[in-house]
């Protein structure tokens, strides 16, 4: 039986559990506290609670029987937690996984400004976050040359799905419009992300990296807009980035520093990979219109309530 270990059971792994648990799959996860533990049980993945500071309690009974590994888990102040603490054991595991991913970020390409960029342009990053990524990168790469480790890069645009998007600030009049000339965003969807590492799990291919991307890079802007105007809400104050970037909030500066517009060509051609979400407008009319049902069965409850109390 093909057992997953995820290094890290967060928002995309609990996506890509969902699709595991559904054919078969035996599973199992670091969350970093005991919050998560029940709902990985009932989600199927036997939890293992590690904070990243030290080693995992029995890594070899952890990871005995484990064909594929999913690593999601950021950088911290160390470098790579897994590598931190587990380079040897990867190391000794290595040929003997059928699969390793490492999610990325195309953080580590830089500001390529107007350029389109695949997976073959130097990565040139100015951030300390795109840095940090690069470096991991190349670690987990020397793990694997020195252990065939069949390692699989996914470099992932700027990451949204379900809850994790700006129709909830949209719609309390929170949101703002940040403008910025010739600024590019590539993003991807997290149900896209989560088909395309089980695509790559279905077509192993070891030492590749990916770009995981949609196919329209945008403006910050861009959604937001888009939203307002099938929503029928009037427009957001508007921040001209470049004339008054104090006013820029602090969640999103680090997003405006560099451009980029990242391509994704690979993941169609090798494999197959064909995006429910190509673009922001596909991913923000599905939030809508999850966002109008629930409205409209709040309405029906708050009016079926008012009329039961009339009687």
């Amino acid at each position: 039986m093909s057992r997953m270990f995820f290094f890290g059971y967060g928002y995309t792994a609990a996506i890509l559990a969902k699709r595991l648990k559904a054919e078969g799959w035996d599973m199992a996860g670091t969350t970093r506290t005991n919050d998560k533990v029940n709902a990985m049980w009932e989600q199927g993945v036997e939890p293992h609670v590690w904070d990243g500071e030290a080693k995992l309690e029995a890594p070899m009974r952890v990871l005995k029987d484990v064909t594929h590994i999913l690593i999601s888990i950021p950088p911290g102040k160390d470098g790579d937690p897994v590598l931190v603490h587990h380079r040897n054991l990867l190391r000794k595991l290595g040929k003997d996984l059928e699969w390793v991913g490492y999610i990325s970020s195309t953080a580590v390409y830089g500001d390529t400004k107007d350029e389109w960029c695949d997976e073959d342009y130097a990565p040139n990053p100015t951030l300390q976050r795109g840095i940090v990524r690069l470096a991991v990168e190349k670690n987990y790469r020397k793990v694997a040359n020195n252990s065939e480790m069949p390692l699989h890069i996914f470099r992932a645009g700027a990451l949204y799905g379900p809850g994790r998007n700006a129709l909830a600030r949209i719609v309390q009049g929170k949101a703002q419009i940040m403008r910025r000339p010739n600024h590019w965003i590539s993003r991807i969807h997290a149900e896209d992300l989560a088909a395309t590492i089980f695509a790559s799990m279905m077509k192993p291919n070891p030492k590749t990296t990916y770009n995981v991307v949609d196919d329209c890079p945008s403006g910050m802007d861009a959604p937001v807009e888009f939203a307002v105007k099938m929503l029928g809400l009037p427009q957001p104050p508007v921040i001209d980035v470049d004339e008054n970037a104090e006013n820029v909030p602090p969640l999103f500066k680090h997003s405006l520093i560099e451009s980029r517009r990242v391509r994704n060509d690979l993941i169609k051609a090798e494999l197959g990979v064909q995006l429910t979400y190509p673009s922001y407008k596909e991913a923000y009319q599905s939030f809508i219109d999850r966002y109008l049902a629930m409205k409209a069965r709040q309405d029906e409850a708050k009016k079926a309530a008012a009329d039961g109390a009339a009687d």
